[in-house]
């Protein structure tokens, strides 16, 4: 599988937090801390698809940022790069201290049962995984409302309960780079991440 960039560990935390910084937004040192202080580094992107792994949120986090930014580039759309750096980075923010750890019961290649960890998720907050992002930052910084259509968004037409097609189409007219973080996000999880079988 092809890697977006090889950044790890503190080394990937330094350049999100550098990104982070550039952005001079008030209140960026509360979402800097934050992340640093919960999970952010090491909680996986997800339970059984792309980066369920430690660390995988951050990679998928950085991956996305990389990939829009190269969209905002390359097809000129116009989106303020502090917003492509806050929107890329900050999408998923409602995964912090969202997955814990347990055991899942699995056959190994000779047909014996085994106990293996796996990420379990613990939702606290129920509201929705875009939504829930936006609630987040906005309690941190102010987020334009391109950045908040962006985030809320993301995730396309099916990512929370009552969402359609039509409520996606019409965010992606609305603020065009909802369609740009959208398949930035799909492209990442898709193209560029592993998912490690459990």
């Amino acid at each position: 599988m092809n890697k977006l960039h090889s950044l790890t560990g503190k080394d990937l935390q330094n350049k999100i937090e550098e990104l982070l910084r550039s952005t001079k937004r008030p209140g960026i040192e509360r979402v800097i801390k934050f992340l640093a202080d919960r999970d952010f580094y090491t909680a996986p992107a997800s339970t059984r698809f792309h980066g369920n792994h430690e660390g995988g949120l951050a990679e998928h986090s950085y991956n996305v940022f990389l990939l829009l930014d190269k969209k905002n580039v390359d097809y000129g759309l116009g989106i303020p790069h502090n917003s492509v750096i806050i929107a890329g980075l900050l999408h998923d923010i409602c995964k912090v201290d969202f997955y814990t750890t347990g055991t899942r019961n699995v056959k190994d290649k000779a047909g014996k049962w085994q106990q293996v960890r796996v990420y379990q998720v613990e939702d606290k907050l129920v509201m929705g995984h875009g939504a829930k992002s936006v609630y987040m930052l906005q309690n941190m910084i102010r987020l334009t409302l391109q950045e908040a259509m962006m985030i809320r968004w993301h995730m396309g037409p099916f990512a929370n309960e009552g969402d359609n097609q039509y409520g996606f189409n019409n965010a992606c007219e609305q603020v065009p780079a909802v369609c740009a973080i959208h398949t930035a996000d799909m492209e990442a999880s898709n193209l560029f991440e592993e998912t490690k079988k459990v």
